[in-house]
């Protein structure tokens, strides 16, 4: 068979499967957590429609600028964050049931008001569920590493990625991105860098930010700089 047979016969762009940054394994909820799936989520969940923009001023009652965090997690940092800063409201999208759940509750038990949480894929969410420039920041905070090389195609932070932040973050917004895999660091810091018509590296090109105060320190990162693992901060501005 020639090459060109091989293309031919190729499934179409339109029908492949997409690379998805995350492997959706369904841990086994708390009772604390199926009760806040069944009596918070309607007032503070926020369910996935195909083909329609969220309307943030509605969904939040407000017209105060979003920040938007891309797997939170078990949200603890992110309710911390929210809590911090009432001025502004908060997105948390995670695709994790316990992690939505629990962070349900700490909305619950902070008495929050500014947070919202999405269960579902963030890249489609910003791809057909943001309006352009309708983000004040986006947060990434510890993303999936996929330390093995055949895996590396799965880690988050892509070209593709950075192309649909500029579409949402507002100029003058920040994109802020932090790891503990010295590797993706610098594979992230090589793709940011690599969009200096979109985006401004806050510390100057080539470098790590310092830990800004306002991002929690989290047990995770505490056990991972036992272990040896330094976090790295990425801060960028969009132009």
């Amino acid at each position: 068979m020639s090459f060109s047979d091989t293309r031919s016969n190729a499934t179409p762009p339109e029908h492949r499967r997409a690379i998805r940054s995350f492997v959706l394994r369904e841990g086994r909820l708390t009772a604390a957590q199926e009760r806040a799936f069944n009596e918070l989520w309607p007032r503070f969940g926020v369910d996935w429609r195909p083909g329609a923009s969220l309307d943030l001023a509605t969904l939040f009652g407000n017209d105060r600028p979003v920040v938007l965090e891309i797997g939170f997690g078990n949200g603890e940092s992110l309710a911390e964050m929210a809590e911090r800063d009432p001025e502004r409201n908060w997105l948390g999208i995670e695709v994790h049931r316990p992690g939505v759940g629990h962070l349900l509750l700490e909305i619950e038990r902070r008495g929050l008001t500014n947070l919202r949480v999405m269960r579902h894929d963030a890249v489609e969410v910003l791809r057909a569920g943001i309006e352009p420039g309708a983000l004040d920041a986006v947060q990434l905070f510890f993303p999936d590493p996929w330390p093995k090389k055949r895996h590396h195609k799965r880690r988050i932070l892509s070209p593709e990625l950075v192309g649909l932040l500029a579409r949402v973050i507002r100029p003058g917004g920040i994109f802020h991105a932090a790891t503990d895999w010295a590797h993706y660091a610098e594979q992230m810091l090589e793709v940011l860098d690599g969009a200096a018509d979109l985006f401004e590296n806050a510390a100057g090109a080539g470098a790590y930010a310092p830990r800004p105060a306002n991002r929690p320190l989290t047990k995770f990162e505490q056990r991972g700089e036992r272990l040896g693992h330094p976090v790295a901060d990425l801060i960028y501005r969009r132009l």
